[in-house]
């Protein structure tokens, strides 16, 4: 089971840990909000990835985000990195932009 635990120090500083089955996995923080859209940064721990454990996480902070109102979300991934295209794109990202230092990716919640 994956969860979501808030760790920031107010309800809009959004930053979380991911556990999954009670045991640290990683952590999510929604950064450059600019309502209705937002965007986040993702770290799973190495022994943990690729078992779903990202995609269970972002759904969670998707579904919260929806509740809050917000419509959009962008994400920027560094071109060399296949398997968060990858993960991104399965989730319904599009491309919108690309360029050497990164690829934007957009999707609406």
């Amino acid at each position: 089971m994956i969860e979501l635990r808030h760790i920031g120090k107010s309800a809009d500083d959004l930053r979380f840990f991911i556990y999954e089955d009670g045991a640290h996995a990683g952590g999510i923080t929604v950064h450059s909000v600019a309502f209705p859209s937002f965007s986040y940064g993702v770290a799973v721990s190495e022994t943990r990835r690729r078992r779903g454990v990202a995609r269970a996480a972002l759904t969670l902070l998707f579904e919260a985000m929806r509740r809050r109102g917000f419509t959009r979300v962008v994400v920027q991934v560094a071109p060399r990195n296949e398997a968060s295209l990858a993960l991104h794109r399965s989730l319904g990202f599009a491309e919108v932009s690309r360029h050497a230092q990164a690829i934007t990716l957009e999707r609406m919640l």
